[in-house]
């Protein structure tokens, strides 16, 4: 009888989360991201769309790419931010659970691009700080949208 191995690879270790405060303070010295945004995804929607959202704030878009970054399968509705989210996934071009992935992390960064309130308090901000893919706070923003192929 042969031993069996198991195979394995080695996993890279995540990096350290961002802290909030230290992505709050990048975004609020360099604002050369908030025209990157524009440029690459904002223009690419529709622009009613991107209104209606940023009347609604940031909340509902949080709440809806934490939705669709925890679920295989999202029923959207029929109010602004989903709306908005299938606009968005229909500009990422990835399949299955990466395209849901990046939808929301896309998302995200359109959050803190329409959030006019105080970015440490906006839940698209700490989301993006606790990113597990993110360890560079100067490419937070060119990372998300990168991934999402904008």
């Amino acid at each position: 009888m042969t031993a069996h191995r198991r195979r394995t690879r080695a996993r890279r270790p995540h990096p350290d989360p961002l802290r909030v405060e230290e992505l709050v303070a990048f975004l609020s010295s360099d604002r050369r991201w908030r025209d990157e945004v524009a440029r690459r995804l904002v223009s690419r929607l529709d622009q009613r769309l991107v209104r209606s959202a940023r009347a609604c704030g940031c909340r509902p878009i949080a709440h809806v790419a934490e939705e669709l970054d925890s679920q295989a399968c999202v029923d959207l509705g029929p109010s602004a931010p989903y709306q908005l989210a299938k606009a968005v996934y229909g500009q990422v071009h990835l399949r299955g659970a990466a395209r849901l992935r990046q939808t929301a992390r896309s998302l995200r960064v359109l959050g803190v691009y329409l959030c006019g309130n105080d970015l440490s308090q906006c839940p698209c901000t700490v989301a993006l700080a606790h990113d597990p893919q993110q360890d560079q706070v100067d490419r937070v923003v060119t990372g998300a949208l990168d991934g999402a192929g904008f």
